[in-house]
């Protein structure tokens, strides 16, 4: 049993940061119970039982977490408040370190490491410091005044002209790691989706690309179809800027990455039903889509039949065979017809041309109110007030 006090604190604190300063590529941290902590292996070098560190991995015993942060704030905080010296900065990193490991939400700590990163200009630094939020990261995930320290990290080293497709690489990577760890971290993705203005058109492909095989791996987490959302309006932006006055190419391409998601979409639709985050992502692309191709019918660019009503047309196949699906012991083919059919519902509120040939394509199945009786009775107040909209 460690003694209580300042003094047993501060003797803490030292052996605390040593074992810091001994490691700086420490990039596990755990808190572990006393009974925990005598279960791992004994280690030479270790001079405090309540603190473990081996093959980079670091254990803190529980039980000194209170005296162990006070006597780390307090240090910290006379570090901060004294008069400038030599030494300040050293030691304003040293303890705002150990500070931020055990409590991260310490927004003085973060500012008072901006202050001293921002006064040296070492880029050494800078790359360490996104070392260091990657070692919090491991296990306050969805801590978010350490993800906005690493986007300001990441800022400094983007004026210091660093090789930012390097630097987004590694970045991707921590976050697919994490997304791993932890389902639907929308903190972690929006950091994706922030870093996509830094990344070149050939980049947001490949990012495209590669978050193919998460999102058809995790098809309920709507955070991955975000960031494919984010970073298809990117390459609209991208490739609308590169091919200047080539009208033509720019809509081929946009067209035939557009068909390319809503093939991929509607597959994942019918392999996985009842799972509203694909219905969500077909309304951003269905939106972009009918609007692309009505603007097209306005000018005269499409002479043959309408493409708008092409693919009304095959949307409401897909409803057609969504409410047909035989029932099965989990439900989701009611909820799969629920969801498709107010999405039908959504794409008529869009337009009124495309109402109008939303109403004409859903004949064989009936009126748009019928639809949604058969395949939503449980939500009529809902649907019946945004008929009348």
């Amino acid at each position: 049993m460690v003694e209580s006090g300042a003094g047993a604190g501060d003797l803490l604190l030292h052996d605390f940061e040593r074992i810091l300063h001994d490691d700086p590529n420490i990039d596990e941290v755990g808190f572990l119970h006393p009974t925990q902590m005598d279960s791992l292996p004994l280690l030479g070098s270790n001079k405090s039982p309540y603190l473990w560190c081996s093959d980079h991995k670091l254990a803190i015993s529980t039980h000194v977490l209170p005296d162990l942060y006070r006597a780390a704030r307090q240090a910290h905080s006379k570090a901060a408040t004294t008069s400038p010296s030599a030494d300040a900065p050293a030691l304003i990193m040293l303890h705002s370190k150990a500070l931020l490991i055990l409590c991260p939400d310490s927004f003085t700590a973060w500012n008072s490491r901006k202050k001293v990163l921002s006064a040296d200009h070492n880029l050494t630094q800078l790359e360490a410091e996104l070392q260091f939020c990657a070692l919090i990261l491991s296990y306050a995930l969805k801590n978010e005044s350490t993800w906005s320290h690493r986007r300001w990290v990441i800022t400094k080293l983007a004026q210091s002209h660093q090789d930012m497709p390097q630097i987004i690489d590694k970045e991707s990577v921590l976050v697919k790691q994490i997304a791993e760890k932890s389902k639907m971290n929308y903190r972690a993705w929006r950091h994706r989706c922030w870093l996509i203005p830094y990344m070149k058109p050939k980049q947001v492909l490949d990012e495209l690309n590669k978050s193919i095989k998460w999102g058809e791996l995790h098809v309920a987490d709507n955070c991955c179809f975000h960031y494919r959302r984010s970073l298809l309006l990117a390459l609209l932006d991208n490739r609308s800027e590169e091919n200047g006055g080539d009208t033509l190419h720019w809509e081929s391409e946009a067209h035939l990455l557009w068909t390319e998601e809503l093939r991929w979409n509607e597959m994942l639709i019918r392999r996985y039903q009842g799972r509203e985050s694909l219905w969500t992502h077909r309304r951003f692309l269905s939106q972009w889509w009918v609007q692309r191709l009505l603007s097209h019918e306005e000018t005269g660019l499409s002479k043959e039949e309408s493409l708008a009503d092409i693919f009304l047309g095959q949307e409401i196949q897909l409803l057609s065979d969504c409410l047909d699906a035989p029932g099965d012991e989990f439900g989701e083919t009611r909820i799969q017809a629920e969801l498709a059919a107010l999405y039908i519902l959504w794409i008529s509120k869009q337009d009124a041309v495309v109402k109008r040939k939303v109403e004409e394509r859903l004949e064989l199945l009936g009126s748009l109110k019928e639809v949604l009786a058969k395949a939503c009775p449980g939500k009529s107040r809902l649907w019946t007030q945004l008929l009348q909209c």
